[in-house]
């Protein structure tokens, strides 16, 4: 395949490749030299101890897949396949955003570049059946428990951890992301287990109930989360029958005991959801090593051209849903921190063809201004607020092929929220004010231009990400970004589109 030119920062020394599996599956390679120098120092050390010893006593460190014995001084514990509680908790930020729960394990090895993978699989809790609301995430949990390869249920988590690695997995609204780091030498055979979730898992009958109790209490931990709760309460008064008017979480009785009242056989839904719903053509791989890239698209040929075709085509897209609310409701939930706020959610249609013009930052940057003169301003002159917030959030609720969803989020004083009628309307008067205002003036091409200054400075200068967290946010914008754009997409603001900003503010 003709290679990508792929638009990257200037200080990025990374090496990229872009391939199509001959199954379909979409992969970018990455080539880290930090990566090479740890495997280079890892390699170094072993052969001092072979020099020292007479004998080999950490294995060839050539990431092979034939160091299933080997010992590593510094590899994390063996955790359970649920993870802990402690680690769910890592990513509650995500998770009460809207969408995002997995499950997690964490390994140990500080101070190391690590080596990491991630498979994001088009399809998510949008496309769960009715009678068993929650389906997506509960197979997400079930791929983790073996294969016809590594049987062993705890196998792929026991070498990431004796491996100084860690492993992790989400469910979104239309994409499930499945992810791993390990020490760099042993990439090969981390790789190797990860490939069989998409190759023949096992989906043992054993771990069907452990695994379900493991996904309701992942539910339970974020029933006193303010945003998981206003999250729900979003998907309850949605229009009925719509896509948002699911239970995605799922929980022991829409996954377990409600399906097996109905005579659902419970591990047979899985596994035809999966037939159905897993294939080649919704999986986007992003695999980053020290190895040169010739190596890592070797390996990756290897291991990721046996999954199979399968019967599922290109991810569904959810465009004629329609919106998902009837507007013009106010609802009032109480908190459960001390704490008063007011949000109001404008719909917009889906706005991922425009992500390199991004029409929504240029409303965003001036509702959320602070500076003189700016809505919060106002706000705090009288006494009403201290913090306000607006944009496009980045989970699945905010953003997918159905709608994306406009937020203002207005942090409360006591006076601004008895202010005028009461629960905070005197402040979001004051919003619309101010929104009347933009549109009055017009699209300002200056501003357009200070936004695109500023997002072109943090591409240029944006700090070095983590292995894992890098390859985990690549995938998951696999699936609706240009190949070339892969890099950049976060930060491209290519054309100034004033009659997008226009529509965008309520001009038409």
């Amino acid at each position: 395949m003709k290679e990508l030119d792929l638009i990257k920062s200037s200080n990025d020394k990374k090496d990229y490749k872009y391939v199509k599996l001959s199954n379909g599956i979409a992969v970018l390679l990455i080539h880290d030299p930090a990566v090479a120098e740890a495997l280079a120092a890892e390699d170094g050390k072993q052969a001092m101890d072979v020099s020292e010893d007479g004998e080999q006593q950490s294995g060839s460190g050539s990431g092979s897949g034939s160091d299933d014995d080997e010992d590593m001084s510094g590899s994390g514990s063996e955790e359970g396949s649920s993870g802990s509680e402690e680690d769910e908790g890592e990513e509650s930020d995500e998770e009460e955003a809207g969408g995002k729960k997995g499950k997690k394990q964490k390994g140990q090895m500080a101070g190391s570049k690590k080596a990491a993978a991630a498979m994001a699989v088009g399809v998510g809790s949008f496309s769960d059946p009715a009678e068993m609301q929650g389906l997506s995430h509960y197979l997400e949990h079930m791929l983790f428990m073996g294969s016809d390869k590594f049987p062993d249920e705890n196998e792929y988590d026991a070498y990431l951890s004796k491996h100084g690695g860690s492993s992790n997995a989400f469910t979104e609204l239309e994409f499930t992301n499945y992810h791993f780091e390990v020490a760099p030498a042993h990439l090969e055979g981390a790789l190797d287990r990860f490939a069989q979730f998409f190759v023949a898992p096992l989906f043992k009958a054993g771990a069907l109930e452990r695994e379900v109790q493991a996904v309701d209490s992942e539910f339970s931990g974020v029933l006193q989360s303010d945003h998981s709760r206003l999250a729900q309460l979003m998907c309850h008064t949605s229009k009925a029958g719509h896509i948002y008017n699911k239970f995605s979480w799922g929980n022991l009785a829409s996954l377990w005991s409600q399906p097996r009242a109905a005579g659902i056989d419970v591990r047979q839904r899985i596994i035809d959801y999966y037939r159905a719903q897993y294939g080649p053509a919704r999986m986007s791989l992003v695999l980053l090593g020290g190895q040169p890239l010739d190596q890592l698209e070797s390996w990756v040929r290897q291991l990721f051209d046996a999954v199979p075709q399968g019967v599922a085509g290109p991810p569904p897209a959810f465009s004629d849903a329609g919106m998902p609310f009837e507007g013009r409701v106010l609802y009032v939930a109480p908190a459960v921190k001390e704490h008063h706020e007011v949000t109001v959610t404008f719909q917009l249609p889906c706005l991922r063809p425009l992500y390199a013009s991004k029409p929504d930052h240029y409303i965003s940057h001036l509702v959320g201004h602070e500076g003189p003169g700016s809505l919060l301003a106002a706000l705090k002159a009288r006494g009403w607020a201290i913090e306000l917030c607006a944009g496009v959030d980045d989970d699945g609720y905010s953003a997918n092929t159905a709608a994306y969803l406009f937020t203002v989020s207005i942090v409360l004083t006591e006076a601004g929220l008895a202010a005028g009628p009461g629960c905070g309307l005197a402040p979001v008067a004051l919003l619309f004010q101010y929104l009347r205002l933009l549109t009055e003036t017009g699209p300002q091409a200056w501003v357009w231009q200070e936004i695109a200054a500023i997002a072109g400075m943090k591409f240029r200068f944006a700090e070095e990400e983590d292995s894992c967290d890098l390859v985990t946010r690549l995938a998951s914008n696999m699936g609706w970004v240009a190949p070339q754009h892969l890099l950049a997409a976060e930060y491209l603001h290519e054309e100034w589109q004033p009659e997008k900003d226009d529509m965008l503010a309520g001009r038409e």
